[in-house]
């Protein structure tokens, strides 16, 4: 009897633990920063240019499971007409140019999908460092794009203070991956399929939950 009690104890508790709630950070889209960097392929790549583009966050929010970090969730949104060439990165006659070929049906279709949607659907802890509030983090989680889902893993560090979280991390994915076929000027400058995906994303805890949202207003 005195065993039972105790696993009902012990059951009752976990319970307890899956079931509390998790913290929501809510992303700062001034404070944030993510950067997409673009390089040069095919035969007459001494031609072209890389490209450096600004891609501003539009909203997002982390909810964080302080106890069992795998649990969190992250989505981020993004308005497509909104991602431009960084200033001074090219030279400033081709921008207007890029930028219209970037927006197009060829490559992300903003007049047709205007939105960007990133979220987790699995975070593996790889480091943890909670007294100092810092954790390396692998999260796998899908990429709308052009009305299409497709799935990413990015590698990424998080480090809290108190009210405040920052999200970090640098790495190389393909378009290919994300949906979009590398646009190519006349069969033999291209943009490259590999591209560096560079980002530091700062949110601030709220203390009542945001409805869940669906799409970029």
């Amino acid at each position: 009897m005195r065993g039972a009690v105790c696993t009902l104890a012990l059951t009752v508790s976990g319970a307890a633990v899956s079931s509390a709630q998790p913290e929501v950070f809510v992303v700062d889209p001034e404070a944030s920063q993510v950067r997409i960097h673009l390089g040069r392929a095919g035969l007459l790549k001494f031609l072209g240019h890389e490209h450096e583009i600004d891609a501003p966050l539009a909203k997002g929010r982390i909810d964080v499971d302080t106890a069992d970090p795998a649990r969190s969730r992250v989505d981020l949104f993004w308005s497509a007409p909104l991602l431009a060439v960084v200033p001074g990165t090219e030279p400033e006659k081709d921008i207007p140019e890029v930028e219209e070929r970037m927006r197009g049906p060829e490559v992300l279709d903003v007049g047709t999908h205007p939105g960007i949607r990133f979220w987790s659907f699995e975070i593996h802890v790889e480091e943890a460092d909670p007294d100092a509030g810092v954790w390396h983090l692998r999260v796998q989680g899908g990429v709308e794009l052009k009305g299409a889902r497709h799935t990413v893993e990015i590698p990424m560090e998080v480090r809290r203070d108190g009210p405040t979280l920052v999200a970090s991390g640098d790495v190389e994915l393909r378009l290919r991956q994300v949906g979009v076929e590398p646009p190519s000027v006349g069969g033999v400058v291209n943009v490259s399929d590999k591209f560096r995906f560079v980002f530091e994303i700062h949110a601030h805890i709220l203390t009542a939950a945001p409805e869940a949202t669906s799409s970029v207003s």
